[in-house]
């Protein structure tokens, strides 16, 4: 999932003022984001393999939105900044220069920058030169932002579908190099795709079907339609293995809210083969309200490619206000 948190260091406190007979005297403040002092960070530790404590660091800052990892660095999102954590030395780097990290490249993060028009930014963890952006002419804010919410992270690319490309950039010799495939369809509004390999790409089309994306073919190899091709209201794509790939469909049951107080929709799954989309588990429906998204939650992290382990215990963010 994109990453979202402020950049450019801390911020000044925010008050909100609310007059309501709850507070005290005329008035009460509130920061959402408050500083944190040193003795306050939260402690952040790293284990190997086996288990054994390797690293300890602490990050002053409040944590906005769950931690994930991305090849080889733990995202943390803080609500003053994003910090970019090294799995293994545990050193931490805080990116200036991105609004939206979607993840680490190759020691580049890479997501939407702070301020401008362009598509796609990346900066060097190591705060070293060959930052990097991607600006098209002319602008166009809609399917920027498309791009940024489709956009997932191999281990050498950032991946996503503008308009009907998919575009995968990738860091090569000091300079960023493009591989560019056509696509019939756009990608899913809000939908993310789905990476089984640094190759192999899935799709959730913006008419309901499911597409495989080989890079280095430069090609839509396979393509899957849902059952009622003409009436799907969301698609969506997940990795549910090393390859394979779990699909949901939903079509709308009725508008009218159900007894929770939720529309009623039918879900149609199934998992197919991310190289080749073959089927490997039968469709299903079933009937009742949508699940709402979840993220990964949890303070310990594990890192595929490596093994280790890294575990954050920073404070959430204090939410709501003056009552």
């Amino acid at each position: 999932m994109g990453v979202r948190g402020r950049v450019g260091g801390r911020r000044a406190a925010v008050a909100v003022l609310l007059s309501t007979a709850a507070c005290s005297g005329a008035g009460c403040s509130f920061d959402d984001c408050p500083e944190v002092s040193a003795t306050e960070a939260g402690p952040v530790t790293g284990a190997d393999p086996s288990g054994a404590v390797r690293w300890t660091t602490r990050v002053p800052d409040l944590l906005s939105e769950p931690p994930v990892v991305s090849n080889g660095h733990v995202v943390i999102v803080g609500c003053h900044a994003t910090h970019v954590v090294d799995v293994t030395s545990g050193s931490v780097s805080t990116p200036t220069g991105l609004a939206d990290v979607i993840g680490v490249v190759q020691g580049y993060a890479v997501g939407a920058p702070a301020d401008g028009d362009t598509v796609l930014a990346a900066e060097r963890l190591d705060g070293g030169p060959g930052g990097w952006s991607w600006q098209e002419s002319p602008v166009d804010g809609d399917a920027d932002r498309a791009y940024r919410a489709s956009a997932v992270v191999t281990s050498t690319a950032v991946v996503g579908v503008r308009g009907q490309t998919l575009v995968a950039w990738s860091p090569d010799s000091g300079s960023w190099d493009s591989v560019e495939v056509a696509l019939p369809v756009g990608t899913r509004s809000g939908q993310r795709l789905a990476a089984a390999d640094d190759t192999h790409v899935v799709v959730p089309g913006s008419d309901g079907s499911v597409l495989g994306v080989d890079l280095a073919a430069r090609a839509v190899t396979w393509r899957v339609l849902p059952t009622r091709p003409d009436a799907p209201t969301d698609v969506s794509v997940r990795l549910a293995g090393r390859d394979v790939v779990a699909v949901e469909v939903w079509y709308p049951r009725t508008t009218a809210a159900a007894v929770t107080g939720e529309p009623v929709w039918v879900t149609e799954r199934w998992s197919l083969d991310a190289r080749t989309g073959e089927t490997r588990s039968p469709r299903v429906t079933s009937s009742g309200t949508r699940p709402r998204p979840t993220t990964p939650t949890g303070d310990v992290l594990r890192d595929p490619a490596t093994g280790w382990t890294v575990t954050q215990q920073l404070r959430g963010r204090p939410r709501g206000g003056c009552f």
